[in-house]
């Protein structure tokens, strides 16, 4: 029996790929950890948000990549993964990428690159 359902298919779909195009361990952990989770029988009725393996840099410029689902009568309903813009626009194109982070304009990059340069000086 299938207990998952999504709130919006097409657009989960479109953030799950770009997961599995440029944040490999993430989509690794969401598709061999979670969703088996998911599947089982007898869980409790709630919201829930599941934070996936992300690498320190990406974390710190676009924030956690987080899995938000709700289960109601044994049935779990996938709603959202988040940051929701940048795996869009992930989704839509190829875009650079700086040390494993992908970027898609002058901002991000800059950001990407100072929040680097404050890691290194960090303990």
């Amino acid at each position: 029996m299938k207990a998952i359902t999504y709130l919006d298919e097409n657009e989960f779909n479109k953030k799950n790929r770009a997961l599995r195009r440029y944040f490999m361990r993430s989509y690794k952990y969401f598709i061999f950890k979670l969703i088996p989770t998911l599947q089982k029988e007898n869980k409790k009725d709630g919201l829930y948000e599941v934070e996936l393996p992300t690498d320190k840099l990406f974390k710190k410029v676009y924030g956690p990549i987080t899995v938000k689902f709700s289960v109601k009568n044994d049935v779990a309903v996938l709603e959202d993964i988040t940051p929701g813009e940048i795996l869009i626009k992930c989704f839509e194109r190829d875009l650079p990428i700086y040390k494993g982070t992908p970027y898609c304009t002058r901002k991000d990059f800059t950001k990407i690159k100072i929040v680097e340069e404050l890691m290194k000086w960090q303990i």
